[in-house]
């Protein structure tokens, strides 16, 4: 297995403005939309699985942020379970990005590495 080209598909994207303000718009629709599933760790953190499930216990929208029982939620709790949320939702996508790319390049490349395959 070769080492990907200087000049590799993924960071001859990444290297143009418009592809970097559209992934940026990307994660950053991820993230809103998907912030249901942060305060849902919080929840299943602080008491477990069967609250979030069973009794009903959410996050209530606002600051300071509080469960829905009235008890704040811990500073340290939301800044541990925020700060993994930002970076399972901003480098996982990204990751797989890159590898995707990565890999269409290698499946249109041909066999001496000169350029793209040309299917008949």
């Amino acid at each position: 297995m070769s080492p990907p080209s200087p000049h590799a598909l993924a960071e001859r994207l990444f290297a143009t403005r418009w592809f970097k303000v559209l992934w940026i718009a990307v994660l950053a629709v991820l993230i809103v939309r998907l912030w249901w599933v942060h305060d849902s760790l919080l929840v299943c953190w602080r008491y477990g699985r069967a609250a979030y499930v069973h009794q009903g216990i959410r996050v209530l929208p606002g600051k300071p942020a509080r469960f829905s029982t009235g008890e704040l939620v811990p500073q340290r709790m939301e800044a541990v379970v925020g700060l993994a949320w930002f970076l399972a939702i901003t480098f996982v996508p990204s990751a797989l990005l890159v590898f995707a790319l990565r890999g269409y390049e290698r499946l249109r490349r041909t066999s001496d590495g000169s350029g793209p395959r040309v299917f008949p």
